[in-house]
């Protein structure tokens, strides 16, 4: 028996302390949430204590208002989509709790603390307009927004450099900034923001539900909550709202306390909501897959998301990253796909989390690039409804729940992509052969058979000449010599279908033939371990791409020189046509490489293309050894 290695106390201490801290990180920001949340109830009841001492029932709810506030801002903003609407969220609360320096009765406090209340529902108001979409959504917005700032931002300020302290129910040892007391128009300053908050408050009731209506699937009923308790507490607090021109001691406090009440549920509702909506959406398209039956197809997996996105137009496009290229769900190229650009590599995401329109028209086309775990792009979903263009969050989320089935569906995708681009390369051979076998017909057609139709006439003319020695002999040399040129035809067309060079000695030597008919220089560079042979369909095949890519040179790189070198490598010929043309080479599916690229796959090898603009051109084939002919 071998004794194992004593574990050291302090290797396990440091698993102990590297495992804690990664089993704390999910609570790390609900703590961060709650520890904010107490500090700023605090803070409100410290701000406001003269005050609170003779209402602690007011005093507990104002402070949970402020605390729960700043609690679901920092909630909030770890969410992309609601970022901004926690932003100001968190500024609300916090301004909450400054409010209550309106309690003190000497300094400028008071008048800062009524100041911080006016900042409070232009942070509170722009929240509003951006929830739950993280947006606005039309100029209505925009025009409220804008009225609200202005009611509670420059309008707040006036009333308070036109007025006494004493007139808005403060004590007269308070600091305030008036320029210009006059009592009549304060009076009206009061009375307009009485009309103002009523009519701001129906503004937002409208606003929050035209924002139901649009919106869409399971949000619709998961945000219904939280936009009607917006609704009610826009209400309450213009009810509530104490009015300027009042000079009993106390009213402003008071007034902004029962707000505060009102206040109070709102909070519960937000974050309530957002984890409904984060449960009931996550789990939407899951339900639909389950409830779909049978084998999960990738039909089925595109029919189950066009249930639970409800757009029949939804289509799912798979990236197959070794071509560039993407597919539909039958593996055919995926012709309406929309162009990404340059698709980046792993690690890089276009667009993620957020849909990205990319064509024009109506109804507006959307797209949803799914990401896998390891962050590469693998599937594209688009739709043409122009409702979920505006709905982001939940197409995200349905498409991060199916992910698990796409991939599955994507894997099915690519082996049936492989066997449609087999059955195309084997239908192009076929095509390409049933085309040469056409050439050669008109080639022993125009050239063979007409030429041994001459030669009968002459043989005919020749018997008719038999008293003419002289003329029959003539007549007999030019038979000779058309026999003979009918010879080289027919060797001519046979080495196009199998050159004897290669046939009677081996590859190396038909290369360097066919190198050598060319008309610009050409190197060939041979470093073949056991020199052949390498089997007839290997070698055949090997022959025809390099034939094939030098006539390439010749016809498009404008090159003044060209490069064979064959080598050989576990299991395969491997031969590399270069030039120092041009480049820019592109293989189009009826050209030459096209063509090239489906003789070597249907012997099993593959081709590789590097042609930058301004060359050189590389054609690298690789072909296995060792195939039957």
């Amino acid at each position: 028996m071998t004794a194992s290695a004593p574990v050291r106390p302090g290797r396990m201490a440091s698993r102990a302390m590297g495992a804690r801290p990664r089993a704390w990180a999910r609570f790390r920001l609900p703590a961060a949430a709650v520890a904010c949340g107490a500090l700023t109830a605090v803070l409100a009841l410290a701000a406001g204590w003269p005050f609170w001492r003779g209402e602690p029932a007011l005093a507990a709810v104002n402070a949970f208002v402020a605390g729960a506030f700043v609690s679901s801002g920092v909630l909030l903003v770890d969410i992309p989509l609601l970022r901004r609407t926690g932003v100001l969220v968190l500024a609300s609360g916090v301004c909450w709790a400054l409010t209550w320096l309106l309690c003190r009765e000497s300094g400028p406090r008071p008048a800062l603390g009524l100041f911080i209340n006016a900042l409070f529902f232009v942070a509170f108001a722009w929240g509003v307009l951006l929830y739950p979409d993280g947006c606005l959504t039309g100029r209505a917005d925009r025009v409220v927004g804008t009225l609200t700032t202005i009611a509670y931002g420059p309008l707040v300020v006036l009333s308070m450099v036109v007025s006494e302290p004493e007139w808005n129910g403060f004590s007269a040892q308070a600091s305030w900034p008036t320029l210009w007391a006059g009592q009549a128009f304060f009076g009206f300053v009061s009375g307009l923001y009485a009309v103002i908050n009523a009519v701001l408050a129906m503004a937002f009731v409208a606003l929050l539900a035209r924002r139901w209506s649009r919106l869409y699937g399971l949000e619709r009923s998961v945000v219904a909550p939280a936009l009607g308790t917006l609704g009610v507490v826009a209400l309450c607090l213009a009810a509530l709202s104490p009015t300027l021109y009042n000079r009993e001691p106390g009213h402003v406090a008071e007034g902004v306390a029962w707000q505060g009440v009102a206040l109070a549920v709102l909070p519960l509702v937000l974050v309530s909501c957002e984890l409904w909506r984060a449960v009931a959406v996550a789990t939407a398209a899951d339900r639909m897959l389950r409830s779909s039956g049978g084998a999960a197809t990738v039909t089925v997996v595109r029919d189950a998301l066009r249930r639970a996105l409800r757009d029949d137009t939804v289509e799912v496009y798979f990236w197959l990253a070794d071509e560039r290229r993407f597919v539909d769900i039958a593996g055919q190229p995926a012709s309406g796909a929309p162009a990404l650009g340059a698709v980046p590599g792993p690690g890089a995401v276009p667009g993620a989390g957020a849909l990205v329109p990319v064509r024009r028209g109506a109804p507006a086309l959307w797209s949803q690039p799914v990401i896998a775990p390891s962050g590469e792009l693998f599937a594209l979903v688009t739709g043409r409804s122009p409702v979920l263009r505006r709905h982001g969050a939940f197409t995200g989320a349905a498409l991060r729940t199916a992910r698990l089935s796409l991939q599955n569906a994507h894997l099915q995708v690519t082996i049936q992509a492989r066997l449609v681009e087999t059955r195309a390369a084997r239908r192009r051979v076929e095509e390409a052969e049933a085309a040469e076998r056409s050439r050669i017909a008109r080639d022993l057609h125009d050239g063979v058979q007409q030429r041994l139709l001459a030669l009968a006439m002459l043989v005919s003319v020749a018997e008719w000449s038999a008293d003419d020695p002289a003329a029959a002999a003539a007549m007999f040399g030019d038979i000779r010599a058309g026999l003979l040129a009918a010879n080289d035809e027919v060797r001519a067309i046979a080495r196009g279908l199998d050159p004897e060079t290669l046939r009677t000695a081996g590859l190396v030597a038909a290369v360097r033939q066919a190198a050598a008919r060319l008309a610009l220089p050409v190197e060939v560079d041979v470093a073949l371990g056991r020199g052949g042979p390498f089997g007839d369909v290997a070698e055949r095949t090997v022959y025809f791409a390099v034939s094939e890519a030098l006539a390439n040179v010749v016809k498009h790189a404008r090159a003044t020189a060209a490069r064979v070198r064959l080598t050989e490598r576990s299991g395969g010929l491997v031969a590399e046509v270069s030039d120092n043309g041009c480049g820019g080479a592109v293989e189009h599916p009826a050209g030459g490489l096209a063509g090239l690229r489906d003789r070597v796959a249907a012997a099993g090898g593959e081709v590789h293309l590097s042609s930058p603009a301004g060359g050189p051109t590389t054609v690298l084939v690789i072909v296995p050894t060792g195939v039957a002919s």
